[in-house]
């Protein structure tokens, strides 16, 4: 299974159009991938024509979608991001843009960018879709390791820089 998901909090409309055109399309059959495709849309207008879907799923549901997936299709969310490395899932991100009016800013472009440089992830845009359903078949994401003592490092020096700026 495919499990497409936008996270629960803003629309993601663009998503949902390039998998549903790619779904009808044949996308993800010619790129080896034949089983259903189910999205999880949330709050977005366009309702996909060609792959079952839902607005809400409940956390179970979610992770025993995650769970049984081959690949997931989502935006650049660090709670989609999460779960696809604790699952092993490969994932592919489309990172919403402030352009389009899909965020507020574009923090997800540099999530995304960060997160692939690191190897947990791969990202797309609808003109690389095709080819990037080709290199995730045979992509594993690399493990997440969490590093406290940098985020550490990092606080201790935002906070000192408070610290500064008040005296």
């Amino acid at each position: 299974m495919i499990f497409v998901t936008s996270g629960s909090m803003l629309p993601f409309d663009r998503l949902f159009r390039i998998v549903d055109h790619a779904v009808a399309g044949r996308v993800f059959a010619q790129a080896g991938f034949d089983g259903p495709v189910f999205a999880q849309i949330g709050d977005s207008t366009y309702e996909p024509k060609h792959c079952e879907f839902s607005r809400f799923i409940d956390k179970d549901d979610f992770d025993r979608r995650v769970a049984a997936s081959s690949l997931i299709i989502g935006h650049a969310g660090i709670g989609v991001i999460t779960a696809a490395l604790e699952h092993k899932v490969p994932l592919l991100v489309l990172a919403r843009r402030a352009a389009f009016g899909e965020h507020v800013n574009d923090h997800q472009v540099s999530t995304a960018v960060e997160f692939e440089r690191l190897g947990h992830l791969m990202s797309f845009e609808e003109e690389t879709l095709a080819q990037k359903l080709q290199c995730v078949r045979h992509f594993v994401p690399k493990p997440r390791v969490p590093n406290a003592g940098e985020v550490g490092a990092r606080i201790g020096i935002f906070l000192n820089g408070l610290a500064q700026a008040r005296r």
